[in-house]
């Protein structure tokens, strides 16, 4: 969404203020950005701890436009399109890396706990990164710790907490930040691209709901160099080489990305 502030005009204000007239705020949707448009922001803003500036950027138009809707248990098209308009880029293209991502499951394996995938090798490398010697621990925790990338030891589906919850025996932080969470499978040591302060702040808030999944996965896309741009203009080899390395043609990435737009897109 537009970076909006006091003396703008035209829709996008017109579509601000109608969202504050639904949240409860009694303004008129004239498309100007007064007064009245701003007192209504900030009022807005600090119900919501959000900065009362009154400039309208990214966190005010996450939280505004989600404000007032409940989350289902599954994700809706109308969150689909309101993600879509939060990052500018169409419904489809959104859909399509959610279909792809999860190959059409959802964002939960059970009630409160979220899809994920625990990699021991970055396991072994978030431990160095706290000064904590991985080797100390890898004889007796083969599953869950080693140094090189390997698929051998995934356990799939909710058989992956088992994983997660011996390497948590040995640093909490570390194991969270090891394993890839919800439907769009972000890493856990993301945390602080995706605006939290914490790891464990990142897995309780993708622990909520899928919508809470899909709000975080517009917030890495939109602060990882190339992301959003390439998902925008549907450059689907450049969006699949920066959201899952160099081995996405091995994969078949992109096509897969593009054939699943093309059914989203047609319907």
């Amino acid at each position: 969404m537009k970076l909006l502030k006091q003396g703008m005009c035209g829709e996008d204000v017109k579509f601000l203020q109608s969202e504050l007239a639904r949240v409860g705020h009694n303004i008129k949707a004239d498309g100007d950005f007064g007064p009245g448009t701003l007192n209504a922001v900030k009022a807005f803003q600090k119900k919501h701890n959000l900065g009362a500036d009154g400039v309208v950027g990214n966190g005010t138009w996450e939280v505004l436009l989600f404000d007032g809707r409940p989350a289902h248990d599954h994700l809706t098209d109308e969150d689909f399109c309101l993600a879509a308009k939060l990052i500018d880029c169409e419904p489809a293209a959104l859909k399509a890396v959610q279909k792809v991502e999860t190959g059409g499951r959802g964002g939960f394996f059970a009630p409160s706990k979220p899809a994920i995938l625990f990699e021991g090798h970055v396991f072994w490398s978030q431990l160095k990164q706290r000064r904590i010697n991985p080797e100390r621990f890898a004889a007796a925790n083969p599953g869950i710790l080693y140094p090189r990338w390997s698929k051998a030891h995934y356990k799939g589906g909710l058989a992956e907490y088992a994983r997660l919850e011996q390497a948590r025996k040995i640093n909490v932080d570390a194991a969270n930040a090891s394993a890839s969470w919800g439907m769009f499978q972000i890493m856990g040591f993301h945390y602080a691209l995706c605006g939290y302060k914490s790891v464990s702040q990142f897995v309780a808030f993708m622990s909520q709901s899928e919508r809470n999944q899909l709000i975080v996965f517009c917030r890495f896309i939109r602060k990882s160099a190339g992301m959003l741009p390439a998902l925008q203009a549907k450059n689907w080899a450049s969006f699949a080489r920066l959201y899952n390395g160099s081995g996405y043609a091995e994969n078949q990435y992109d096509k897969k990305l593009l054939n699943a737009y093309r059914t989203f897109a047609a319907k």
